[in-house]
């Protein structure tokens, strides 16, 4: 009889520096080589250990291997409590991230990596407050959101408000239905079928669990989270129209003069590559690079060949700036 491989997704130690109710301030335990930290700061979909998920597609062990300082905020699961969060409060607790980080740490500004949605709060922090901030790191970047993928199409439709009055929160199992409906035969019946076909490949088991088992461990958004969201950035574009504000200061992307460095995946069906580079062609950055791969939204990181081709480039241009 095959016996099925343990699960237990991440490998980095850490402790928690920051515990604010529901959000959370990792640092990851290393001796850093140099000077300048980052911060990742992933979506508030799904759970962050993506980029942990076991020591083979590790990018934080890459990250620290390299001798970087790494941090991470954890959004935590937002309950029906919550569902009255806003996302200045995301916003606001980046803020104190940065401001425990660059005193602990004696510096004045940092690395800050954003990851799908995540890249969007990032974006918005950075263009608000550009002193603060010596690199901006982008990974399937959500900032034009008229794009003409299926998910873009459909969040344009929806009524948010009624979501929200109805469950309160965006619930993790509504938001999963939502991913998988964007490509059902693949998503579903192709990946199941592949599980069938592939029942005694131990390694393909393996794989397939550690995926499953963060693909269904799924927050819920904040009922007043979901509706700005889909509202100010999906039906109206606010963050590339400089429309999106936060403090009373609007967005600007012609504030992104630092060092940046886009990653983006040819087959993302979520923020698809379109989205990165309008966006990258519209940001005055004098240092920018964009990278693409073959890979999709996930498989930007949990895939081998983007451990192998992409990410010892985006560690070396993350290391080069942070002397």
């Amino acid at each position: 009889m095959l016996q099925l491989p343990e699960i237990k997704p991440g490998t980095c130690e850490y402790e928690l520096e920051i515990e604010d109710w529901l959000f959370k301030l990792a640092h990851f335990k290393s001796k850093p080589r140099y000077r300048v930290p980052i911060l990742i700061c992933y979506a508030f979909i799904n759970r962050p250990y993506i980029l942990d998920l076991n020591r083979e597609v590790s990018v934080i062990s890459r990250m620290l291997d390299a001798g970087l300082d790494v941090w991470l905020i954890d959004w935590g699961y937002p309950s029906r409590a919550d569902r009255f969060l806003e996302l200045s409060d995301y916003l606001d607790f980046i803020e104190t991230c940065i401001e425990h980080i660059t005193g602990k740490k004696g510096v004045e500004s940092i690395t800050l990596h954003g990851y799908c949605l995540g890249s969007t709060l990032a974006v918005i922090y950075s263009s608000i407050f550009p002193e603060k901030i010596k690199n901006l790191v982008l990974q399937a970047p959500a900032v034009d959101f008229y794009t003409t993928n299926t998910l873009a199409q459909w969040a344009r439709t929806i009524e948010p408000e009624k979501i929200a009055r109805a469950l309160g929160n965006a619930t993790g199992d509504l938001l999963n239905l939502s991913f998988l409906l964007v490509d059902p035969i693949r998503l579903v019946v192709g990946k199941y079928q592949s599980l069938l076909d592939n029942s005694e490949n131990t390694d393909f088991l393996r794989t397939f669990l550690y995926m499953d088992c963060w693909i269904f461990d799924s927050p819920a958004v904040p009922g007043n989270v979901y509706v700005e969201y889909i509202t100010r950035w999906y039906h109206r574009n606010e963050v590339i129209e400089g429309l999106f504000e936060y403090r009373n200061r609007k967005v600007d992307i012609n504030n992104l003069t630092m060092p940046t460095l886009i990653i983006a995946g040819q087959k993302d069906h979520i923020t698809p590559p379109e989205s990165a580079s309008s966006f990258f062609e519209r940001i005055p950055s004098k240092d920018k690079k964009l990278i693409l791969s073959d890979r999709g939204h996930i498989g930007l990181t949990v895939s081998k060949s983007s451990h192998r081709k992409i990410w010892p480039e985006v560690i070396r241009w993350i290391v080069e700036r942070s002397r």
